[in-house]
This record gives structure tokens, sequence and C-alpha cells, in this order.
């Protein structure tokens, strides 16, 4: 889903450092500049350009003067950042009653949720499928949050009730003051939730700064 999961070429350089990536791609990391300026020479400017090229790696690498090993390495990493399409009933923190309806009017999965409130508005949609406007708002959040790597319902639910509604606003953060005020929210509340860890902050803000920012209409103030 480009819509959903792009990555410039150009935000390598965002993604590939220790503190933001996984160690099996350390690797990378002392080449992200030379793919940064080799790429786009081959007119591959983001992850789906690159794509296009994942049945002929060999005949890239030499073009580019690369290892195979190295772009097999680099597929697998763009890969490591591809949208996973959640299942909206495995989606505790918002109503059955509103589950159910969406289930019935074919939205199931947290994909076909951000693509239906590009389309539409939080009036409308609240009107459609039974819901306050609210959590037509709050799903929209989770499942933008569930974008980022290894997000998922019980950790987007506690990175929203901390005041970061989605990836404009996760994006202007820093690890530190997040896992501060993350701790403090879990504390002071008794929520049997955990802080993250430091690395899996910076690797989902660095994501966030880069994957594609979202903005249908009615839900700009969630940025």
């Amino acid at each position: 889903m480009r819509e959903l999961d792009n990555l410039a070429v150009a935000s390598l350089g965002v993604l590939l450092n220790e503190d933001t990536t996984l160690k099996r791609f350390y690797p990378l990391i002392p080449m992200k500049e030379v793919l940064m300026e080799r790429l786009p020479s081959a007119g591959i400017e983001d992850k789906y350009d690159f794509g296009d090229w994942a049945d002929q790696l060999p005949e890239l690498a030499g073009m580019l003067q690369l290892d195979v090993e190295a772009l097999q390495l680099f597929e697998r990493f763009l890969h490591l950042h591809d949208f996973v399409n959640r299942r909206l009933k495995d989606v505790k923190s918002v109503s059955v009653p509103f589950r159910e309806n969406l289930a019935l009017g074919g939205v199931k999965t947290s994909g076909g949720y951000l693509l239906l409130c590009m389309n539409s508005t939080p009036g409308k949609l609240a009107g459609n499928y039974g819901a306050e406007e609210e959590e037509v708002r709050k799903l929209f959040s989770l499942c933008d949050l569930m974008r980022l790597p290894g997000v998922k319902d019980v950790r987007a639910s506690l990175y929203y009730d901390c005041g970061y509604p989605g990836l404009e606003a996760f994006a202007r953060q820093t690890g530190g003051e997040m896992q501060r005020k993350i701790a403090r929210y879990i504390a002071e509340n008794q929520v049997k939730k955990s802080v993250p860890f430091p690395k899996e902050l910076n690797t989902q803000i660095a994501a966030a700064k880069v994957l594609p920012h979202l903005n249908p209409p009615g839900f700009a103030a969630l940025r």
C-alpha cells in the first residue's frame, strides 16, 4: 500500500542509524550515503521503485557497483517497514458495536479503515457506522499508529492515551522524553502495560518521520 508505507530513498539517513534500526541491518549504515546517491541515479527514488527490481537484483547490483548481498539486505530492511494490515476485531480500545458495524460494511482491517477515512469525514462515518465522532477519530489514530514497526493495539492505545494521536505528533518527539512521559502515565494510572525501551521508541520515531503522513478531512485536530 504505497500511500501507507512508502519510503523515500532520501530518508535513509533518518532510518539507518544504530539507535533506529535492528542490529542485523548495521552493515547498511556505512553504505547509506552511497545508496542515497546511486539509487536515484538508476531512477529509484522510493521503496516501490526498488521493488520493481526485486527479480533483477544482480543486474541492479552491476549498475550500481554494489554487491548483490548488500542489495538483498537492503531489500529485507525495506520490508521491515511494510504496512501490516491489522484486524479491527483485535482492536479492543474501541467499542464492539462500532467494530461490528464496520465489519458489516466490509471494513475489517486497519488499512481498510484508514482508506475509508481518507475519503470521508468523522461526522459522516459516525452517522454511517453508529459511533460517536470521538470514537471515529480515536480508531483512525490507533490505525495510524499501528503503521509503526511492531505496534499493535496495546502499544497504539498506550501511545494514544499518553497524548500521541498519530504519526505526525509522534515524529516531533524525542525518545527520552516520551519514555519518561509514558512511564509517568503508567505509574499514575496503574496501567498494566510496559514502558517501551529507548531503542524501540527511537526506531518508531524515525519511522514516523519518514512514513507518509495522512491528512484526511476532519482529522486535522489529531495531528
